[in-house]
């Protein structure tokens, strides 16, 4: 037998006995996505008779460490991919006390696994939320808002905030919900099992309705949320892309849906809600007739390293890639690959700084980086679009730099690059740079470009306007019944309602309700939004308008109480009874009584026509704040001037005085701050007008029916039958916060405490944005402070005179000269002199710095005017911050102060964003002390 021959024989028989010693041949199948620690297989060794100890090594054949073998058993050590390595040729080699040896190979197949791994879609990338983050957070802020009609309160705004890390919502709520992201198409399927019995009585009041879907639209790119409820085994889905149940819900009710995800967008969508639908909302059982309802979806992210749509999973992304907010897909940088970018690529790349191509700009610059990962380059070549090379010798990284952009620049850029091995990559960037500067227009970008209300800069059609606004610089509002992009959606209201230019929502006149405002108020309700109660009797009809009584025979009267054949047959009685001596009496008695009469009548025609004229000054600046009042409301806040004793003047103006007072209600005196308009004059009684309107507003439209806010001012009421006309507030004993934050020491102590003011006056601003009502001038001087420590925000009249003029700036236009808070008004206030919710946001903002800097004045770094102010805040000057200010603070303070109104948070956000600044400085305050003792 030749020594081939016998070689054949020994292999053929160590694989029929499994060759105790030599080599062996072993084969195995693991998915890709199998976790670390799972076997792949065992190896099987002959410990021989003695047992001794074996050990196990790979020595060849794991590329990049993917595996590892503990007691002789091969792992999972690494995250697989089929799709770079979808084998791998392992040696084994097996040795014992002995010295006893054997080498094995391990054939190690990795199986593909459909939908894996997950993919990074773009589309639904989410931001990078600041901040720990816990378990149960979620990576979007949902709120639903709308109306509904209550049988005891007409109609009333219902909204419901689900933040991530909300603490406060009660009851608390007890349900089982299931999420599925779809990989490919980014959307979200939503199933909810309630579990508090609150929110089963609210779905099976839906159910008893007869309402099983819901479709909600977003009417600026038609994005559809489908809303179906299941009834146990009952199937009425939507459509079939509505998700189904999973099996593991056994409760009575589900709810489920889908949308779409879009990317770093606030979507809101207007949800299609059927006529007469009622829900069922407390455990008292308290129905509400929902009117409208719509869905705000706002995607928040999660903080660094966590996703998943509870923000409860960990990423395993390394090497700089980013990780996506929904699947944990990992987006690998240039030079790595793999499931978590642990696999390092042998490649070429051009990256370019800018890194966004949305911030390279005609007349802009850009630099381009040809970069080498994991190879060794002889020499870099660059073929730009004019087909012009460049060749880098002995370079491992090349670099270009385009300054002035302009069209012909735009191209194809193309690196080649030449191994040390002999091997030729290219790669290529494409250049785009079509958008002019922000700012900038025309086909060179060297126009000057300035829109108002936050409008966008378009090279070729100028001004982009946001929804609501038109003309050249977006300075025109949309025309009546006509509102959103380019004014080109027509509003639905009816019965002469106001139109939202920017979202078309309809301010409802009074005596109407609904979205279109095409339902007249219920029986037995009447008035602007259906607050009042009628007071008709015996089965009158009550007009929902005005709330006029038609009455049914045989009732008479105003409220249809007056019995007509009673009073017929009185009237015999007294012709027949009563002497006719008595004529002169009586006509005595009805000259006096018509003397009375013409005097109450001239009182009456006097407090009519004295809200008359304060209705149309108001109207003349705030239509919506005139709309929201209801007839007699400077009538019903009136108080006699005799009730009320004047002490010391505490503020003293050029147009109104604040004087301490005593005002007594019920028999008891309350301390009152007494605001008296010191001349008569039409820019005193404009701000008389609109402080007065805005405090019976907040006054008159609380849902909890208590009145006020408890971060607003309190009103007591007003004097306008004598002179001068006073308006009479709350007393804060302990007087305004910027005199406050001026006495204290510059320490973290203070600072806190200041913080939760800050949060007090961001629920204020929250109750002013759900009444639509604008402030105008949010800042620390206008902050008092109670006696028991709570901010209240004051001076709704923007009359500016009770204060240091040095603060109002005087700006002469062509009807008034003005005086306004430069440094505390918003970009789109600065150009247009209209004040907004969001402009508030701008000025709370601006209220965070006072607050940091102890009461400094905002500084420009120079005394600016209007002009030269809205130039420098065009170009992204802000403040800077104070001294010993967190970060984190800071970033909420730049986030009140983006140009583009919309993107800026709501005053919800503010509070939460503001709750976690403090809660993270409480431990400075703690150590803080500790040094001082």
């Amino acid at each position: 037998m030749s020594p081939n021959q016998a070689c054949l024989v020994l292999l053929f028989a160590c694989l029929v006995t499994d060759c105790v010693r030599g080599t062996l041949q072993l084969s195995a199948t693991v998915p890709e996505n199998a976790h670390a620690g799972e076997t792949v297989t065992r190896v099987r060794v002959d410990q021989g008779e003695d047992r001794e100890e074996v050990r196990c090594e790979i020595v060849a054949g794991d590329e990049n460490g993917r595996f590892r073998v503990t007691d002789c058993v091969i792992q999972v050590a690494r995250p697989l991919d089929y799709g770079v390595h979808p084998g791998y040729n392992l040696t084994v080699n097996v040795t014992g006390s002995s010295k006893r040896y054997e080498q094995l190979y391990v054939d190690v197949q990795v199986q593909d696994v459909e939908g894996y791994p997950p993919v990074y879609n773009d589309t639904c990338e989410m931001p990078i939320r600041s901040g720990p983050g816990k378990s149960g957070d979620s990576f979007v802020d949902i709120k639903w808002q709308g109306e509904a009609m209550v049988e005891a309160a007409g109609v009333i705004s219902v909204s419901k905030y689900f933040h991530h890390r909300r603490k406060d919502i009660s009851p608390p709520l007890s349900f089982s919900m299931y999420y599925i992201t779809v990989n490919s198409d980014c959307q979200l399927q939503v199933t909810w099992a309630p579990g508090h019995p609150a929110d089963i009585r609210t779905i099976e009041s839906l159910f008893l309705g007869k309402v099983s879907c819901i479709y909600c639209y977003d009417p600026k790119d038609s994005s559809i949320i489908e809303i179906a409820l299941f009834n146990g085994g009952r199937d009425t889905r939507c459509s079939e892309h509505t998700p189904l149940p999973t099996p593991e819900i056994k409760r009575h009710y589900v709810l489920v849906g889908s949308m779409l995800v879009t990317s770093r967008k606030r979507q809101r969508f207007t949800c299609d809600v059927p006529d007469k639908t009622s829900i069922i909302v407390n455990k008292d059982a308290t129905h509400l007739e929902v009117n409208n309802l719509e869905v705000e979806f706002e995607p928040v992210g999660c903080p660094p390293n966590r996703y998943g749509v509870m923000c409860n999973q960990n990423c395993t992304c390394e090497n700089g890639a980013r990780c996506h907010t929904l699947n944990g897909a990992c987006k690998c940088r240039p030079g790595w690959q793999g499931v978590v970018c642990d696999i390092p690529h042998r490649t070429v790349a051009i990256t370019a700084t800018p890194g966004d191509s949305r911030r390279i700009y005609i007349t802009g610059s850009v630099k381009l980086q040809c970069k080498v990962f994991h190879l060794a380059a002889e020499r870099m070549m660059w073929i730009f679009p004019n087909k012009t090379g460049k060749w880098l010798q002995g370079a491992d990284e090349g670099s270009v730099r385009i300054d002035s952009i302009q069209s012909e620049h735009n191209g194809t850029y193309t690196c080649t690059v030449l191994t040390e091995d002999g091997a030729v990559i290219n790669t290529s960037y494409e250049l785009q740079a079509v958008a002019c500067p922000p700012g900038k227009t025309g086909e060179s970008c060297r126009e000057e470009c300035v829109c108002s209300h936050g409008g966008s800069c378009d090279r070729w059609a100028g001004c982009v306007c946001p929804p609501g606004w038109t003309g050249p610089t977006c300075q025109t509002s949309c025309p009546t019944a006509s509102y959103g992009h380019g004014c080109n959606s027509r509003c639905g209201c009816q019965h002469d309602a106001a139109c939202a230019p920017t979202d078309g929502r309809c301010n409802c006149t009074t005596g109407w309700f609904g979205r279109h405002c095409s339902r007249p108020c219920l029986a037995g309700r009447y008035g602007w939004r259906c607050r009042q109660a009628c007071a008709c009797k015996n089965n009158a009809t009550c007009h929902h308008v005005d709330g006029t009584c038609a009455c049914e025979p045989p009732w008479t009267g105003k409220r249809c109480d007056v019995n007509e054949r009673d009073t017929y047959t009185f009237r015999l009685s007294l012709q027949i009874i009563i002497p006719l001596t008595l004529v002169l009496l009586v006509a005595a008695l009805v000259l006096f009584t018509r003397y009375k009469r013409n005097i109450s009548k001239h009182a009456a025609q006097e407090e009519r026509l004295e809200e008359t004229r304060a209705l149309l000054e108001l109207r003349s600046m705030e239509e919506n704040l005139a709309q929201s009042l209801q007839p007699g409301w400077l009538h019903r806040w009136e108080r006699n001037a005799d009730d009320l004793t004047l002490g010391e003047l505490v503020g003293l103006g050029a147009f109104a005085q604040i004087r301490r007072g005593q005002l007594c209600i019920a028999g008891a005196n309350v301390t009152v701050a007494v605001k008296s308009v010191r001349g008569e004059d039409r820019r005193c009684y404009r701000a008389f007008c609109r402080e007065v309107a805005a405090l019976i507003t907040v006054h008159e439209n609380r849902d909890d029916q208590h009145g006020g806010h408890p971060n607003i001012v309190k009103l007591f009421g007003v004097v306008t039958k004598s002179s001068p006309k006073c308006i009479l507030l709350e007393f804060a004993a302990n007087g305004e916060l910027l005199a406050i934050l001026r006495q204290q020491p510059r320490q973290n102590g203070p600072l806190v405490r200041f913080l939760r003011y800050a949060v007090q006056i961001s629920r204020a601003l929250s109750e002013l944005r759900r009444l639509r009502i604008a402030h105008g001038d949010v800042a620390a001087r206008n902050v008092l402070v109670s006696g028991d420590n709570v901010a209240k925000l004051a001076d709704f009249g923007l009359a500016h005179d009770v204060y240091t003029t040095t603060t109002y700036v005087s700006t002469v236009r062509t009807d008034a000269d003005e005086l306004l808070p430069l440094k505390w008004m918003a970009l789109e206030s600065l150009e247009s002199r209209e004040f907004t919710c969001e402009s508030d946001t701008w000025s709370f903002g601006v209220l965070l710095w006072e607050i940091t800097a102890f009461g400094e004045e905002p500084s420009y770094q120079r005394q600016l005017s209007c002009p030269k102010l809205v130039g420098i805040l065009r170009r992204g000057v802000r403040l800077e911050r104070p001294p010993g200010c967190p970060e984190k603070l800071y970033d909420v303070m730049k986030s009140c102060w983006q140009e583009d109104p919309s993107v800026r948070p709501e005053p919800a956000e503010l509070e939460q964003k503001l709750t976690e600044c403090r809660h993270e400085m409480e431990p400075l305050l703690v150590m803080e002390k500790e040094t001082s003792v």
